[in-house]
């Protein structure tokens, strides 16, 4: 997806809101990237949406479709003033120059887990030295699946075969050996699938957690429109502790807005609602959107460790990264004062 097409969605997304809401002043509007078709991780700004909180904050939201980009490129390009993202990117692009920061943490750990089948020949994580697993071609995979049979006494020889979202389908039918999978989507689904799979959670075989789903926006868009992203946040977290609170409506919400061409399992969508409100939108206060220095730096300090993080010329960085600049508290600290 070139940047030429981002933009013209992205135009067509603000005109035709602009248009809805009789031409409003463009500056109020808060473009906002997924990162994926609708799903539980963006119920908060459907939730904002629907109950008029962003209205009521003096602001309009542009939902931009999943382009087929990264949303740290969205917002560093300046094509969309929010994105979701996600703690295994954000490391790598700000390493190569991209202006990106998260500002809010969706989720505040990890749901993603590694699955083989119950019942198939890997009994235990060193039994899948010399074996297949798929994934998206990304460059933390290989380190990441070595870390994890190493875990277990193994070597960590396994090969990878790129098949992004038919990876699932290829371990259903025995193609290859393990995935890696969001145990709050795919994990739900199986299980309403009867497929029988063996899992282990990443933080549990030596890959440090991370905040996984994140809110990005870049330092630019701070600068020129901090105001309008605080009460872009304060609506979106109280959408996010409402999902929290009342996930069953949560999920009503999210699937009147979404429609069923795009979220055509309603049980999949509630039981995803549900396991999301008990383990990973709060954090231990019981907010939302919360982020730590000691989050920014265990997961991107492995990722630098193993030499993955390049910097514009592809070298590897030469020295450990400011962690610190991964996130902006600031910014959803004010929202809460407003």
């Amino acid at each position: 997806m070139n940047r030429l097409t981002l933009i013209l969605a992205a135009l067509a997304a603000v005109a035709a809101l602009l248009a809805a809401c009789g031409g409003d002043d463009p500056a109020e509007v808060v473009r906002v990237q997924l990162d994926w078709t609708p799903n539980t991780n963006h119920t908060g700004v459907y939730i904002a949406q629907a109950e008029g909180w962003y209205e009521d904050e003096g602001i309009e939201v542009a939902i931009l479709p999943f382009s087929g980009t990264s949303g740290d490129l969205a917002v560093s390009e300046g094509i969309a003033d929010v994105a979701f993202s996600f703690a295994t990117t954000v490391p790598f692009s700000r390493a190569g120059g991209l202006d990106v920061v998260s500002i809010a943490a969706v989720l505040q750990t990890s749901p993603t887990e590694i699955a083989v089948l119950a019942d198939g020949p890997i009994q235990r994580l060193r039994d899948l030295d010399g074996q297949r697993y798929a994934g998206w071609g990304l460059p933390y995979e290989q380190p990441q699946w070595r870390t994890i049979i190493q875990s277990d006494g193994g070597e960590g020889e396994i090969e990878g075969v790129v098949l992004n979202t038919g990876a699932y389908e290829a371990l259903a039918v025995g193609r290859v050996q393990a995935v890696e999978f969001f145990a709050t989507w795919e994990g739900i689904n199986w299980e309403l699938e009867g497929l029988d799979v063996r899992t282990w959670r990443l933080s549990e075989v030596g890959v440090p957690d991370r905040p996984a789903v994140l809110m990005v926006t870049s330092n630019e868009t701070i600068e020129a429109k901090r105001d309008v992203l605080e009460r872009f946040l304060r609506a979106t977290l109280r959408g996010y502790e409402f999902a929290a609170a009342d996930p069953n409506e949560a999920a009503e919400i999210l699937l009147a807005a979404a429609g069923p061409d795009v979220l055509s399992n309603s049980e999949l969508v509630f039981r995803s609602a549900r396991l999301l409100a008990d383990e990973y939108y709060l954090a231990a206060d019981g907010r939302w959107g919360g982020q730590t220095l000691k989050q920014w730096s265990d997961y991107p300090g492995w990722l630098y460790a193993n030499g993955l993080l390049l910097d514009e010329n592809g070298d590897p960085l030469s020295s450990p990264p400011d962690y610190a600049a991964h996130f902006n508290t600031t910014v959803l600290t004010a929202a809460r004062e407003r």
